[in-house]
């Protein structure tokens, strides 16, 4: 399994982990997460465990809406931050 495949793996665990309330079935790489339930406090939770499981930390000014808009989004940033 490629590298990108294993963040995308990863990343989709901890976003179902944070938002109970969505099933693996209604999570595309595209949807908005947002509207999909995401709100500030459980994406600081989201933020910390991801920090957490790909051993990373994000700059301040990669805390923002556009880059925890979607899957697609998060995984480019922590696989720029991998890089």
């Amino acid at each position: 399994m490629k590298n990108i495949d294993l963040i995308k793996q990863e990343t989709t665990n901890v976003v179902l982990n944070v938002l109970p309330n969505i099933n693996s079935e209604d999570l595309s790489e595209s949807s908005n997460l947002f509207s999909m339930g995401l709100d500030s406090v459980n994406a600081m939770s989201l933020i910390l465990k991801l920090q957490n499981n790909f051993g990373i930390k994000f700059a301040v000014n990669e805390i923002n809406a556009e880059n925890f808009q979607s899957l697609a989004t998060i995984v480019k940033l922590i696989d720029k931050k991998q890089g």
